[in-house]
C-alpha cells in the first residue's frame, strides 16, 4: 500500500522520506469510471436526439399535416411563427432548467436531480406524441427543455466530481458522444419515417426517446453519490466510501486517502454547511468572478459559433440547395461529426482539451466563412454552391464535435469553486442556451423567403461571432490538463496568470497529500517519536 523510499542523508542534511500513493492511469485499471461515464452519458441522448429530430419534423408531410399548411401547389409548409416557437421553446425550457440547477444542487444530490429530470423528459415526450394542439405542443417543448437543462448540468457535474484528473477529458468526450450519437440517430430516424404520410412519421422517432430516461429512473437510486457533494454536506464516511468505489482497481488506499484529504481541505475552507440561494452571488466576487467570466465565455462559444444554425436548419438548407435527398445529407454530415468526436478521444489525452476547444472554434468559424462566400460570390452555379454547402457543413460538424461540443462544458465544470460548481455550470449552460434561443428564434426571419431571404448568407453573422469566440478562448482559457479540481481551485485563489497554469506547483495540495500519505502508512506516529533534531521531510515522488 503506497511506496515509501528513503535516502541516506549527507553530512548536516536531514533524513528525507518520499511517500506516494499508487495511481494507475491506464484505461484497463480505470474500467469502472469508463463504464460509469457511458452510463451517465446516456442521459444526454435525448438532448442530442431532439436537436437532430425536431429540425427534420419541419420538413415532414406527416408533421406538417397537423402543425403546418398546404400551399396552392399542393406542397406542405409551416408558418415562421410556429417554426420559431417549436425549435426555440426547448431552448427556453433548457435555460430555465440550467439556471435552477445551482439551487437544486445545493440541497438535492446529483443523482436525485438526474432522476427528476428524466421524469420530466418522459412526460414531455409523451405529450408531444399525443397532442395535436399548438399550445400543448409549446408547453411540452418547454418541459422537454427544462428536463434537458437539468440533465446536462448534473450529468456533467457528477462526471467532473468523480473522474480522475488524468481521465477527465476523455470521460467528457465519451459522455458527449451520446449528444452527437443522439443527434445522428434523430436524423436517421427521420430519414426512415419521413415518407410516412401520417402522424407516425414523427411519433415513431419520439418513441425512441423514452427507454433511456425510464431505465435511469429505476437504476440511479443504486448509484453512488458524488464524494465531493457528500463532503460538503457533512457526510464524510459516505464520501470516502463513494471515492473508494470510483477509484476501485486504479488507486491504492494511500492514493485514495490523499485525494480524500484534498477534498476535505477544500470542503472545510468553503464550509457549505448551510446552502443558500445567496451563494449564487459569490460567482461574481473576488477570484470567482474571473472563473465565471471564463466559464460563461467558453461555454457560450458552443452556441456562439452558430451551432443551432447548422443543427436546427441544416435539413432546410439542404432542401433549398436541391442536391438530392436532404435527410440523407443531414445523416452523412452528422456522421462526420461523430468522426470528429471519436478522434478527440485519442487527442485529448495528448494535447489537452484547451487546444481541442480552440481548434474546434477555429474550424467552425472558417466553415461559416466558406458557406457565406459560396452564396455571396457572383456567377457561382446553384449546384456548385450546394455541393460546397454540404462540404462546409461537414467540416463544421467535424470541428464542432472535435472540440466545442465535447469539451466546452468540461471547462465550465472544472474551473469553479466546489460549492459554486453547479451554480457556475448552470449559469454557463444557461447563457449558452440564451444564444441558442436567439439563433433558433431569429434565424427564420433571416432565411425565410417571405422575410429577409438571406438564405445561407446568414453565415456571415456566425463567422464574425465564431471569430470573437476563438480569440476569447486563446487569451482567456488556461491549460489545466491532468490537474485535480483542488489544484485548479488553488491556482485561481492564488491568482496564477493564464499562461502559468501549466507549470505552477501547488504547494497546498502537495502538503495535503504528504500528510495523508504519512497518516495512511502510520508514519506520522513514527515521526513523532523520532528525535526532532534529526529532521524529516516528505515530498511527492
Amino acid at each position: 500500500m503506497g511506496k515509501v523510499e528513503t535516502r541516506e542523508p549527507e553530512a548536516g542534511e536531514p533524513q528525507e522520506w518520499r511517500v506516494e500513493g499508487v495511481r494507475d492511469t491506464g484505461l484497463v485499471a480505470n474500467w469502472r469510471i469508463l463504464v460509469i461515464t457511458a452510463y451517465l452519458g446516456m442521459s444526454l441522448f435525448e438532448y442530442g436526439f431532439d436537436k437532430g429530430a425536431i429540425a427534420g419534423f419541419q420538413a415532414m408531410p406527416g408533421f406538417l399535416q397537423v402543425f403546418g399548411y398546404q400551399t396552392p401547389d399542393g406542397k406542405w409548409a409551416i408558418e415562421p411563427g410556429p417554426q420559431r416557437i417549436i425549435t426555440s421553446f426547448m431552448t427556453v425550457g433548457a435555460l430555465i432548467g440550467a439556471l435552477s440547477t445551482g439551487h437544486l444542487g445545493a440541497h438535492i444530490g446529483r443523482r436525485h436531480c438526474l432522476m427528476i429530470a428524466c421524469a420530466l423528459l418522459i412526460v414531455a415526450v409523451a405529450i408531444m406524441i399525443t397532442t395535436t394542439s399548438f399550445g400543448v405542443l409549446y408547453f411540452a417543448r418547454i418541459l422537454c427543455g427544462l428536463g434537458n437543462g437539468i440533465v446536462m448540468n448534473f450529468a456533467f457535474v457528477l462526471l467532473q466530481e468523480t473522474a480522475p484528473p488524468g481521465l477527465r477529458g476523455l470521460c467528457f468526450g465519451m459522455a458527449t458522444f451520446w449528444i452527437t450519437f443522439g443527434t445522428t440517430m434523430g436524423m436517421v430516424a427521420n430519414n426512415g419515417t419521413a415518407g410516412i404520410m401520417s402522424r407516425l412519421a414523427y411519433q415513431i422517432p419520439l418513441y425512441v426517446c423514452l427507454p433511456i430516461p425510464a431505465m435511469l429512473i429505476f437504476t440511479l437510486p443504486f448509484f453512488h453519490e458524488s464524494p465531493r457533494w457528500l463532503l460538503h454536506h457533512h457526510r464524510p464516511e459516505e464520501a470516502l466510501k463513494s471515492l473508494r468505489f470510483y477509484r476501485g482497481g486504479a488507486y491504492d488506499e494511500v492514493a485514495v486517502l490523499q485525494e480524500f484529504e484534498e477534498m476535505k481541505a477544500v470542503a472545510a475552507r468553503e464550509a457549505e454547511a448551510s446552502p443558500s440561494w445567496k451563494d449564487a452571488f459569490e460567482m461574481f466576487k473576488g477570484t470567482n468572478l474571473r472563473r465565471t467570466i471564463i466559464c460563461v465565455g467558453v461555454t457560450s462559444a458552443n452556441s456562439g459559433v452558430g451551432a443551432m444554425f447548422i443543427l436546427s436548419f441544416g435539413t432546410y438548407f439542404f432542401t433549398i440547395a436541391q442536391i438530392g435527398d436532404p435527410f440523407m445529407w443531414t445523416v452523412i454530415t452528422s456522421c462526420l461529426g461523430v468522426v470528429g468526436l471519436i478522434l478527440s478521444w485519442f487527442l485529448v489525452q495528448r494535447v489537452g482539451h484547451r487546444r481541442l476547444i480552440l481548434a474546434g472554434s477555429a474550424i467552425c468559424s472558417l466553415s461559416m466563412l466558406t458557406i457565406a462566400l459560396l452564396y455571396t460570390v457572383p456567377n457561382l452555379s446553384a449546384k456548385k454552391a450546394g455541393v460546397g454547402l454540404v462540404v462546409a457543413c461537414s467540416f463544421y460538424l467535424f470541428g464542432f464535435n472535435l472540440g466545442l461540443e465535447s469539451y466546452s462544458f468540461l471547462t465550465s465544470g472544472e474551473l469553479p469553486a466546489q460549492h459554486l460548481r453547479a451554480y457556475t455550470l448552470g449559469l454557463s449552460i444557461g447563457f449558452s442556451f440564451i444564444l441558442a434561443w436567439l439563433c433558433t428564434f431569429t434565424t427564420p426571419y433571416f432565411i425565410n423567403p417571405t422575410e429577409l431571404n438571406w438564405g445561407p448568407k446568414y453565415a456571415w453573422i456566425w463567422f464574425v461571432s465564431g471569430l470573437i469566440a476563438t480569440v476569447f478562448i486563446y487569451f482567456m482559457l488556461p491549460d489545466v490538463k491532468g490537474r485535480s479540481l483542488e489544484e485548479i481551485d488553488e491556482m485561481f485563489r492564488n491568482n496564477v496568470p493564464i499562461r502559468g497554469f501549466k507549470t505552477y506547483v501547488c504547494q497546498e495540495i502537495q502538503e495535503t497529500r504528504e500528510r495523508a500519505a504519512l497518516h495512511a502508512l502510520g508514519m506520522d506516529k513514527m515521526g513523532a517519536q523520532e528525535d526532532t533534531t534529526a529532521g524529516k521531510h516528505v515530498e511527492k515522488a
